[in-house]
């Protein structure tokens, strides 16, 4: 998760002798995700797909054939909640689940989240008659940001947030 990526960069600027340094470079990142979180509060409930705390209902498809996805054991479901969103495969068993089609309509995404790399440039067929794709709130974060938990994740962590909700970043 994010706090561990945090401890893991003090972490290494201990061992590799540049700990004051690191520390900097976690604090920046530390800022940046609390500054998500002051502007994320009191969030409107403005859509069907949202939770009564103004939560988004979000899919994060990692790849469109097989269709892949984030379960219980992925790092991604803290970033899609920092971001205002709320997983809604975040009870499947598995870090990264292959779903069947049925199963993903089913489960009603207000939004989809694309790990954006070649293979995977759009929603499921799945999707085709969610919310989410006919309100066109489908969004493209570039895998490399999303696919390791490093620093680039605040990186993913702000678009996903501006993308969520538009409303609180003008």
């Amino acid at each position: 998760d994010l706090a561990q990526v945090f401890r893991s960069i003090r972490t290494l600027g201990d061992i590799l002798g540049t700990g004051d340094a690191a520390s900097r470079v976690a604090d920046q990142l530390e800022l940046r995700v609390a500054a998500i979180k002051v502007v994320l509060r009191d969030l409107p409930k403005s859509g069907p797909m949202q939770l009564d705390d103004g939560r988004v209902r979000v899919f994060v498809q990692i790849s469109r054939e097989p269709l892949f996805t984030i379960g219980s054991g992925s790092f991604l479901n803290q970033l899609v909640t920092a971001a205002g969103g709320i997983s809604v495969t975040a009870d499947i068993p598995s870090a990264f689940p292959k779903i069947s089609k049925e199963t993903a309509v089913a489960l009603r995404p207000g939004a989809i989240i694309l790990s954006d790399s070649p293979d995977n440039l759009e929603p499921n067929d799945a999707f085709k008659n969610s919310y989410a794709v006919k309100e066109g709130r489908i969004y493209k974060v570039n895998a490399d940001l999303l696919s390791r938990p490093g620093p680039r994740l605040v990186d993913a962590l702000e678009q996903i947030a501006r993308h969520l909700h538009p409303e609180k970043f003008k």
